[in-house]
């Protein structure tokens, strides 16, 4: 917050600011800069996504929930991780450690609130990261761009 007041107070807008999770698509943080960050581009593992994807029900479905802010990077995480474990767990049968793992990276194609969920040897599910933007006080998504290894 600090941050961007100060660039505020100094009228300086850089033509580009890089900062791996650096909050700025906080609902927290939107809502106590208000417009001091219209127009700042981010990379987000979440972002609501168009309607009727997953990510937007869940989202719609989170705020409904907890009459509050929509998910986040940190909330989306977690809830993505419980639904890919209970997943696994199903798929795998069991509880034993070494069959959930085996579950785990046989995931491909899995819908989720970051995106689709395509595990490798690795255990690394996603393969790409959303760009988003602050529009009038409101993170929307603005594209998702996939990356191989």
């Amino acid at each position: 917050i600090l941050y961007a007041k100060t660039m505020k107070e100094l009228n300086w807008k850089p033509a580009i600011l890089i900062a791996d999770d650096g909050g700025f698509n906080d609902p927290a943080f939107v809502k106590a800069m208000g417009s001091v960050t219209e127009g700042l581009i981010s990379r987000s593992v979440f972002a609501s996504g168009k309607p009727g994807s997953v990510a937007a029900i869940l989202d719609d479905l989170y705020k409904k929930k907890t009459g509050g802010d929509g998910l986040d990077d940190v909330s989306a995480r977690v809830l993505q991780a419980f639904f890919v474990m209970a997943e696994a767990i199903n798929n795998a049968g069991s509880t034993d450690p070494a069959k959930i793992r085996e579950a785990i990276l046989a995931v491909k194609k899995y819908p989720g609130a970051e995106g689709e969920y395509n595990f490798d040897k690795n255990g690394d599910g996603l393969h790409g990261y959303n760009v988003v933007r602050n529009e009038k006080g409101t993170i929307v998504y603005d594209k998702h761009i996939d990356f191989d290894d």
